[in-house]
This record gives C-alpha cells, sequence and structure tokens, in this order.
C-alpha cells in the first residue's frame, strides 16, 4: 500500500530577520494607505511614522509670549554726574585757589585794617585782629585772656607788638618762650565759663580816645584761672589795640 503525501506540508523554515522586514513592509504599506487617505504625503521608505497625538480637548494650544522689554540702563548717581561735568570741576579747582590764596595772604600779610572789631564769642578760635578796645570782654585783655583758656598760643603771641614786651611776659612766667608760657597758663585754667567772664573797674568801660593805657590783672576780677600781670596797651592807626608792654605783678596778687 503505497503512502500519500501528506494535504498540507508545513511551510518552510523563514528567517526572522526576513519575517521583521517583511513586517515592517506591511506596516509601512498600512500607513502610506493611511496618509494617502488623509491627504499628507507618505514617507520614503525606511522612514518610521510619527505617532499620531491628539490634543487633549482641555488644554488651550501653547502660545509664544511676547519678547519682555529691554531694561532701562539705571540712572548715574547725582556725584556721578557732577563729577563728570567739566564747569564743576573748573568750579572746585577754583574754589580750592581761592581758598590757598586766602590762606597765604593772611599768613604773610594778613592783620588788622579800619573798621574791623575783633568779635569773639567765647572760645572761637581763628581771630587774631585786635580789638578796637583794651577793656571789657570784648577788648585786648580779656581776648588774651580766652586765648589762653583755648591753650591758642599762637594767637594770643600775636597780640604783642612788641619783642620785649613778649619777652617780659614769657620770663615772668619762666617759659621758653611766649607760647610756652601760654600753654603752661592753660594748665592751670580750673573754670572755664567763670574764667572767661573778666570783671572790669567802672574806670575801664569807656574807650580811651587814643594813647597808651595800663591794664592791671590785680584791678579785675579773675575767677577760674590764674592772673596774667600787668598790660600795656597802645592804640595803632587804624584804631585797634595791642600789647606794648608788660610787666609782672606782685606774688600775692597773681595767685590771689
Amino acid at each position: 500500500m503505497t503512502e500519500e503525501p501528506p494535504r498540507n506540508p508545513p511551510p518552510p523554515d523563514i528567517d526572522p530577520e526576513q519575517l521583521r522586514q517583511f513586517q515592517e513592509f506591511q506596516r509601512f504599506q498600512e500607513y502610506q494607505r493611511f496618509q494617502q487617505a488623509q491627504g499628507t504625503p507618505a514617507l520614503p521608505p525606511g522612514t518610521s511614522p510619527p505617532p499620531p497625538t491628539t490634543p487633549h480637548p482641555t488644554t488651550p494650544h501653547p502660545t509664544t509670549p511676547p519678547p519682555a522689554a529691554p531694561a532701562k540702563p539705571p540712572r548715574k548717581p547725582v556725584w556721578k554726574v557732577l563729577l563728570g561735568s567739566k564747569l564743576f570741576r573748573r568750579l572746585v579747582y577754583l574754589v580750592v585757589v581761592l581758598l590757598l590764596l586766602g590762606y597765604f595772604y593772611d599768613k604773610y600779610f594778613g592783620g588788622p585794617t579800619p573798621g574791623d572789631v575783633a568779635v569773639d564769642s567765647g572760645g572761637d578760635k581763628g581771630n587774631v585782629i585786635a580789638p578796637q578796645t583794651p577793656y571789657g570782654l570784648q577788648g585786648t585783655v580779656a581776648l588774651f585772656y580766652k586765648h589762653v583758656i583755648n591753650d591758642d598760643a599762637g594767637r594770643a603771641c600775636l597780640l604783642f607788638s612788641e619783642d620785649q614786651a613778649k619777652k617780659n611776659f614769657t620770663e615772668a612766667f619762666r617759659a621758653k618762650d611766649c607760647e610756652s608760657a601760654v600753654h603752661q597758663l592753660s594748665g592751670q585754667v580750673t573754670n572755664s565759663a567763670q574764667y572767661r567772664q573778666l570783671g572790669f573797674p567802672a574806670d575801664m568801660r569807656a574807650v580811651p580816645n587814643g594813647g597808651s593805657v595800663e591794664v592791671s590783672s590785680c584791678e579785675l576780677q579773675v575767677t577760674g584761672g590764674p592772673r596774667l600781670g600787668r598790660f600795656v596797651l597802645s592804640m595803632q592807626d587804624n584804631k585797634t589795640w595791642v600789647i606794648t608792654g608788660y610787666q609782672a605783678e606782685p606774688a600775692d596778687c597773681l595767685t590771689g
């Protein structure tokens, strides 16, 4: 008895790589047919189609934000603007030059001028112009006492117009010079407020007409510090009074 061949022979062995390529080709054909139905040009063979995306019905379509406006440059501080100004720099230079000129003029040519009155508000330094009266709290003697309070030796000694008077003052207090004597006396002041309030007798209130006058510290009411001796003051041509003579007074008066 002859055997009949099988009606459905088993399929031949298929290479897995060929099967994969065949399946990709089928999917590509299906995608091409889909793209043609949608009116979208088909992709070339070998290109994987992008996955279809469906926007969410509640999500709005994103929009590109408008470009931000350019930031304004920060304003320069006022002092930078002034420093950058040529006019401002010229004004500063001019002020400096004027101050220097005034300083050197006062140092080498300064001095009392007609009509100038020494005004001392109590402890103010920088006033070397002789007063127009020898007496009172605005006079030359009171100004000398106030310079002693402030230890302003330079301005105090400028009130001496005669070297001999300055020398006598220095020797009276056994100092090496006028400035040292003033510094020594300043250290003996115990109450500045009282020491600046000198009391002048009744005959030392009116301004003398001229010539020379004597002011004895023993005749003054002096508290809060040492008495400074007897001053001889003379009126100059410009009506100001400077110290032209000096004499030490008795020890009991000077320490009283």
